[in-house]
């Protein structure tokens, strides 16, 4: 009877040690941050579990391809967290807060109407915002306000900023 009580307790804490990763990725306290970087709109994923950091992986998409046409791919990232996913309790639900920065890829989008060129400066007009002493990375306002401006008279901004 004893060991049949030990047996099943090993065979428990096998299966539990052999699943431990699954079960406290999918139930267990968790966050996930979802950056995008600032200058070339690389995508970064930082994941925890458990008060663990289990992944960090950074990824291009057709933003940051279109950047690295044009701009030297060996700069400081300025992450600017868009996305926080969290889980506070084992087994509890996820809550989730969205947001972004869409400068560049309004800018990529409307390169056919700006021109190439234009679209170009816009961006680095842009990066000098980014890179300003006293810029505060946490603050939309300042991007929104450059958006607004890029998207309504795009030429004042190269104008100011040449």
């Amino acid at each position: 009877m004893a060991l049949t009580a030990i047996s099943g307790l090993l065979v428990a804490m096998t299966t539990i040690a052999v699943f431990w990763t699954l079960i406290r990725d999918r139930y267990g306290p968790s966050s996930q941050h979802d950056s995008q970087c600032l200058i070339c709109q690389r995508m970064r994923v930082e994941k925890w579990a458990c008060g663990e950091k289990v992944s960090d992986s950074i990824s291009t998409n057709e933003y940051s391809d279109w950047v690295d046409s044009f701009e030297p791919s060996d700069h400081r990232h300025v992450w600017f967290v868009d996305t926080h996913y969290v889980r506070s309790s084992w087994f509890g639900s996820k809550s989730i807060g969205c947001g972004g920065v869409p400068v560049i890829s309004t800018i990529y989008s409307r390169r056919g109407k700006l021109g190439e060129p234009m679209a170009r400066q816009l961006v680095s007009a842009f990066h000098r915002l980014v890179r300003s002493p006293g810029f505060e990375k946490g603050k939309l306002k300042p991007m929104d306000e450059f958006l607004e401006i890029a998207t309504r008279d795009p030429d004042s901004l190269l104008e100011t900023n040449e």
